[in-house]
């Protein structure tokens, strides 16, 4: 969820703090107020590029900051990966854009690439409104949707076929590599020999090159750590004038004053007490400080460890651990190819088990997308009819896609395959009658797609899903459809947070949280403000919406009623 937006010398927009809520969210304004703004910056933080000829005039660096929730399980992942610290579960998104071309990027006041803000991103934020924004057309995306509609059922499906996936995956690799050139192989098996020979020979243990680094540290520094020692010794215990004495002589200076003083027997036991835990501490120190001291001969002998252990790391492994998990690896590939060598005609009757195993899975996952895509057409149709599109008909297609060099056959095809299956799910849109279906980024408007888009996920809600920001969503909608509308956004921000730029009083009514954007000329400059409405600044701007410029007693009650109505809407 996005917590806070702020947009600093963006276009128009000078400075703008924004606080927004779970929910429902509407941004409404006049026409050419600059409602676009607040979704350019939304962009920018989804990773958008960045056009510098969109820093405010007059000014030479433009800012968008936006604070969100950090603690979907995908998001987490890449954090920790990547070494970002949160703080509170949130996380601080930053970019920076100098008029100079210069675009910054920060995580949690980390710098970080624009690639990094790019895999981050799905998990913050997504806009619809353009084609290009809402990844629809992607035929892996397509099949996702039509999988989350068989629930858990598809979950438990395409966890089998995937373990059958590696399995062949596995199997086939090891065939090929025994059927591949001989000399080929031949040379595997030596190369891995010698490197097993190589990491055995060295008698690697698990974080000995800690214990080497730190015992070599002292050697290097053995007359220093022995003189401060010794000094330590003296200074406690064996000049004159020690912190042992001078202890002693302020406890029997106490004892003199016990029979006037009542708590000087107290202080004396507290004194005699550090006395003896010094003399303790001196006794633990007094041989380390005479037995450290150079030894040539073990300090070169780690040096020469550590460089037969430096030079192995470079070779297969940044430390011991690292170096034994190589090793661990290399000698599971040896004992395959000498095995598999001995067992061709096993190996063969493996790979393909282990096909016809996964061929039985991907079929019967494909036979229940049929099914699940019958009902999600059912289901989409009657929701795209409640949001103004009654004439809309969609299907799902799945046809595998052929791959001549597949080893995978169905129905007589060679087709290409993977670990979700041998399906390539296509939607098919037609919004208006009369016009055959066709794939749906070929024929839907950018309205068109959110009113789909809005219409998936209301069939199905997805766990951890991320701020949804729909603009242009209201495109040619009006009257009852528009109540529709904002009716369906409401249910949909039941699971999560939308954000809503909307010009229909119908969708802003529906709304949680209402925002207004406003454009304003001061002493010859324009300046775009955003505020949030509450009591009769929202019913003004309904009113407003309802086209009275000037809200009247009659525009003013349908705005009251616009209101109530969106309050009481019960979702589902």
């Amino acid at each position: 969820m996005l917590h806070h937006l702020h947009i600093k010398n963006l276009a128009v927009l000078e400075d703008a703090h924004i606080d927004f809520a779970s929910g429902f969210n509407v941004l409404t304004g006049e026409t050419g107020a600059g409602k676009s703004i607040v979704v350019d910056s939304l962009a920018l933080l989804s990773g958008a590029r960045a056009q510098v000829d969109l820093i405010r005039s007059g000014t030479d660096v433009m800012e968008v900051t936006g604070v969100f929730d950090s603690n979907i399980e995908a998001l987490v992942e890449i954090l920790t990966e990547t070494g970002i610290d949160r703080d509170d579960d949130e996380i601080v998104v930053r970019r920076e854009v100098h008029r100079t071309g210069r675009n910054r990027v920060f995580v949690n006041d980390r710098p970080v690439t624009l690639r990094l803000l790019s895999r981050l991103a799905p998990h913050l934020l997504r806009i619809h409104g353009q084609r290009e924004e809402l990844g629809l057309a992607q035929p892996q995306l397509q099949r996702a949707w039509l999988d989350r509609q068989g629930g858990e059922e598809a979950e438990t499906l395409l966890d089998e076929l995937r373990q059958r996936y590696d399995s062949f995956r596995k199997a086939a690799a090891r065939r090929d590599r025994l059927t591949t050139d001989c000399r080929l192989r031949d040379e595997r098996v030596d190369l891995l020999r010698y490197q097993i020979g190589e990491i055995d020979e060295a008698d690697v243990s698990d974080g000995e090159e800690v214990e080497l680094r730190e015992e070599r540290g002292v050697l290097r520094n053995a007359e220093t750590i022995a003189g401060a020692l010794t000094t330590l010794v003296e200074r406690l215990f064996d000049d004159e004038g020690s912190a042992t004495e001078r202890l002693g002589v302020a406890a029997n200076r106490l004892q003199e004053i016990e029979e006037w003083e009542p708590e000087a027997r107290n202080w004396r036991a507290e004194l005699d007490e550090a006395r003896i835990r010094l003399e303790e501490l001196v006794a633990s120190i007094r041989p380390r400080a005479e037995g450290v001291g150079p030894d040539p001969n073990r300090l070169q002998e780690i040096e020469d460890r550590l460089a037969l252990l430096e030079r192995l790391f470079r070779k297969y492994g940044e430390s011991a651990r690292a170096l034994l998990d190589y090793r661990a690896r290399v000698g599971e590939e040896l004992a395959e190819l000498l095995q598999d060598d001995e067992n061709r005609e096993g190996l063969e009757v493996e790979v393909t088990a282990a096909l016809s195993s996964y061929r039985e899975a991907a079929r019967v996952i494909s036979q229940r997308r049929r099914e699940w895509s019958r009902k999600l057409v059912e289901q989409l149709v009657v929701e795209l009819r409640e949001l103004s599109m009654p004439t809309a008909r969609f299907e799902i297609e799945l046809e595998p896609r052929s791959r001549d060099d597949s080893p995978l056959e169905v129905d007589g095809r060679r087709v290409d395959f993977g670990p979700t299956g041998h399906d390539q799910v296509t939607y098919f849109f037609s919004p208006n009658p009369g016009e055959e279906t066709r794939p749906l980024s070929k024929v839907a408007s950018g309205g068109e797609l959110s009113r789909v888009y809005l219409a998936l996920q209301l069939q199905v809600m997805a766990e951890d899903a991320p701020s949804l920001v729909f603009d242009e969503i209201d495109s040619g909608v009006g009257g009852v459809e528009a109540s529709a509308l904002g009716r369906k956004l409401k249910t949909l921000a039941e699971h999560g947070q939308i954000l809503t730029v909307t010009h229909l009083p119908q969708v802003a009514s529906q709304g949680d949280v209402h925002y207004n954007v406003a454009k304003e000329v001061r002493d010859g400059r324009t300046f775009v403000s955003v505020a949030r409405l509450d009591g009769e600044e929202r019913i003004s701007e309904i009113s407003r919406m309802l086209g009275d410029e000037t809200p009247t007693a009659a525009s003013r009650t349908h705005a009251l009623e616009l209101l109530e109505s969106g309050a009481a809407t019960t979702v589902r």
